[in-house]
């Protein structure tokens, strides 16, 4: 039998690429552009890589912590507009962490240029990835949800004009379920009454 894939599954794991990626683009662009104007106090460009590599599982935590891969689960409208604050909080956070920490062990003395400069691009390029994985995952069949309406009374009747009025939630109405259903209203009459709850 072949496992399905559910949106939820899908999401976190295009997400959490996205963040990678956006946070691998704003490190290897803040390298390109301060390359060659360190200073004799800075480590040089493997030890940062190595440094960076290790951050990122601190990273997946964090934004875990902070919501960052569950909410599109949760709510079919959640875009990355809805997200913004909490992305950029925890790269701020995570800069002056990563600043405070790296003084207080010695290991270097960051450049405040550099580390400026990575903030902006990482906060740049983690909701650019966001918003661009968001996109092409949504167009993904994994991510259409089948669902069933229990009951179909007025209540429920609406929720299911309101499914199919709505195509950008990807939510396939398969049908209602109903021991004894209400006639159902025009704009919902093509859906099917798929029996009783049991």
């Amino acid at each position: 039998q072949v496992r399905r894939i559910r949106r939820g599954w899908l999401v976190r794991r295009m997400l959490l690429a996205a963040d990678v990626a956006g946070l691998a683009v704003a490190f290897a662009a803040v390298e390109l552009l301060f390359q060659g104007s360190g200073s004799v106090d800075e480590v040089g460009i493997a030890l940062e890589s190595a440094i960076f590599v290790l951050a990122l599982p601190a990273w997946i935590v964090a934004a875990k912590l902070y919501g960052l891969y569950d909410r599109d689960e949760e709510r079919a409208t959640h875009s990355t507009a809805d997200e913004v604050m909490n992305v950029f909080h925890l790269i701020t956070v995570g800069v002056i962490v990563f600043y405070a920490t790296s003084w207080l062990v010695g290991l270097s003395r960051p450049d405040q240029a550099k580390l400026s400069a990575f903030w902006v691009l990482a906060i740049l390029g983690v909701a650019s990835s966001r918003m661009v994985t968001r996109t092409l995952v949504r167009r993904h069949p994994a991510y259409v949800q089948n669902t069933v309406i229990v009951g179909a009374g007025d209540v429920g009747q609406l929720i299911g004009r309101k499914l199919l009025q709505h195509p950008e939630y990807r939510i396939r109405l398969v049908g209602f379920v109903d021991a004894a259903p209400k006639e159902l209203r025009r704009d919902v009459e093509a859906v099917e009454i798929l029996g009783e709850p049991d």
